[in-house]
């Protein structure tokens, strides 16, 4: 089916140099032709540089959010968290006197916040190395897609010089549909992206419902704080998350079950001691997961409507 691997008569000895790089000496054409293009569409099937510039722009953005915690320990953890607030409640005696807890909250949710600057430093720390790998196999992958356009092209031009190759006058309209193709492709990996963050800030949520359930139901005051403390850590993973679905959105604006979240979860360990203010909380976690489900239903509608253009 392939022609000849070499081409007489009209070759120079640049072109010939070429190619022999390509393909290997006992490789038709037809066949070094199709495995480029198989080769080249597995690379590109990923969409690397639109995933790059994602990525790259997410890179910038939590770098900028993480200067804001210059001199906040990174080396905090979950354990640690929970039991500060314990020594807390067991210097101020909350757990057997409950009824000073509305008396100290404001105190106990200053020191809560403090807490939780440390963790939610932690885990953007955290998603910054993720970003940076990923970053770096990216870039990897776009260094072997350049070289296998570099071989395809040494290849063309091997067996027909620029002026005389058939089919040029497609070339700009391929050039046209890559560029269509590439813009698609870019604002599909923007949608997955914050698809992404949004189911898994979902799972969050749904983990720290099942955890603030166990805080109201602990035998112990350490059992309860620990169990309270899971949730608020699963709830600022969820924050992050969304934060994450925002920012690769490019959306500014928080939305205001978000922020009602961020306030419940100051005052989350003396809110757990009354029925009232805990069912309150409930409420206010909820909304904040329907609020994740709407945001996840809306990419998934736009993704419908790209897969229909």
């Amino acid at each position: 089916m392939g022609c000849a691997a070499s081409v007489q008569g009209t070759e120079t000895p640049k072109s010939k140099s070429s190619f022999q790089i390509s393909y290997s000496k006992d490789e038709t054409v037809l066949a070094a032709l199709v495995r480029f293009d198989e080769e080249i569409s597995s690379c590109e099937g990923s969409h690397p540089v639109q995933r790059l510039a994602v990525i790259s722009a997410e890179l910038r953005s939590i770098q900028i959010e993480i200067a804001e915690f210059d001199g906040v320990p990174s080396e905090v953890t979950d354990a640690k968290y929970a039991k500060t607030i314990h020594q807390m409640f067991v210097a101020l005696d909350l757990y057997k006197r409950p009824m000073l807890a509305a008396e100290n909250e404001d105190f106990v949710a200053n020191v809560n916040r403090k807490e939780m600057r440390y963790l939610e430093a932690k885990y953007l720390r955290i998603r910054e190395k993720d970003l940076e790998r990923e970053s770096q196999l990216l870039h990897t992958q776009l260094l072997r897609l350049k070289t296998l356009y570099t071989n395809l092209q040494m290849l063309l031009d091997s067996l027909w010089f620029k002026k005389s190759r058939p089919g040029l006058y497609l070339e700009s309209a391929l050039q046209r549909s890559q560029e269509l193709r590439n813009a698609l492709a870019s604002v599909s990996m923007r949608l997955r992206a914050a698809s992404e963050y949004g189911q898994n800030a979902i799972r969050l949520v749904e983990a720290a419902l099942r955890a603030w359930k166990l805080a109201s139901i602990g035998r112990s005051g350490w059992e309860r704080t620990s169990s309270c403390a899971d949730a608020c850590s699963l709830l600022i993973q969820a924050r992050c998350q969304e934060r994450g679905a925002r920012r690769v959105l490019c959306a500014r604006a928080a939305p205001r079950a978000a922020r009602s979240v961020r306030l419940t979860l100051d005052y989350a360990f003396t809110d757990c001691l009354h029925d009232h203010k805990n069912q309150r909380a409930i409420e206010t976690f909820i909304q904040f997961k329907e609020t994740l489900e709407q945001l996840v239903s809306s990419i998934h509608k736009v993704g419908i409507h790209f897969s229909f253009c």
